[in-house]
């Protein structure tokens, strides 16, 4: 109880002292998502149907991704300057209480912010072109997708993923995805705890070092020719939650000696 009260009360102190940051990445996200829509979904689609694809959505959702992977690397970034190593240190929590109540906040609380921020920009974009075809004697565009649907229930069909799945298989798909997703969020933790600075950048470069090499292994071993791999299943399944331990581990282990060691680039 001792260990959930401080943690607790370290996130009130993350509160009071860095609600402003958080308050600026809630804005960004929101304002890339306005401009996203209005320019792509927006304008283009008025112009014309044949200049909008969804390639543009899918840009969008990837630059989101990874912008929230630079953002895990920066979660511990107040060890690598001095008066803010200071203040943070010398909170009364240990290390590891310290390192839960940061690891936490981000790989948590960062996507539900993101989350919350991309909501709120589809809330305002709604209304507001719901309203511009009001006022132009329009059906809104919202109820013009359900009434396509309705009238085609083929295509509606094509996109119910999970309609006709059980229940246990989609919790299965949802906790083994999150575990992989938790597994790179770890990794970028790591990486900008590990180095004093731009952590993110040598994390995207190993990641596509090792990707381009286990793409190569998986080649050699005709494992790419099999429609339905069950090696690669194994090592979707558990790949990563021991990945996500490793990760966090070493996250953890190069937290604490960011503390120690405070001249060098690196501190692995």
């Amino acid at each position: 109880m001792n260990t959930i009260s401080n943690i607790l009360q370290l996130w009130r102190f993350y509160w009071r002292t860095e609600k402003k940051t958080y308050l600026r990445i809630f804005l960004i996200c929101f304002a890339i998502y306005i401009v996203k829509t209005t320019v792509f979904d927006f304008i283009l689609m008025r112009i014309s149907s044949e200049a909008y694809t969804y390639s543009h959505t899918a840009l969008f959702y990837q630059m989101y991704s990874i912008g929230t992977l630079v953002l895990m690397s920066y979660l511990f970034d107040a060890v690598h300057h001095k008066q803010r190593a200071i203040s943070y240190l010398s909170l009364p929590a240990s290390n590891l209480e310290k390192f839960l109540s940061r690891f936490i906040m981000g790989v948590v609380g960062v996507p539900i912010l993101l989350n919350v921020a991309l909501f709120a920009g589809s809330i305002v974009v709604t209304l507001v072109l719901g309203a511009m075809d009001f006022l132009a004697g329009n059906q809104p565009a919202w109820m013009r997708i359900f009434d396509y649907y309705n009238h085609h229930p083929d295509m509606a069909a094509t996109y119910d993923f999970f309609g006709a799945m059980p229940l246990s298989m989609f919790l299965n798909i949802l906790f083994w995805r999150n575990m992989m997703v938790l597994a790179f969020f770890s990794f970028f933790i790591w990486f900008g705890t590990a180095f004093r600075r731009a952590g993110w950048v040598y994390a995207i470069i190993v990641i596509f070092v090792l990707l381009a090499l286990f793409i190569l292994v998986l080649e050699i071993m005709g494992i790419l020719d099999d429609p339905a791999p069950r090696s690669l299943r194994f090592i979707w399944g558990y790949g990563g939650p021991l990945l996500s331990i490793l990760f966090t581990y070493l996250a953890y282990r190069s937290f604490c000696r960011a503390q120690i060691v405070t001249h060098k680039f690196v501190t692995l």
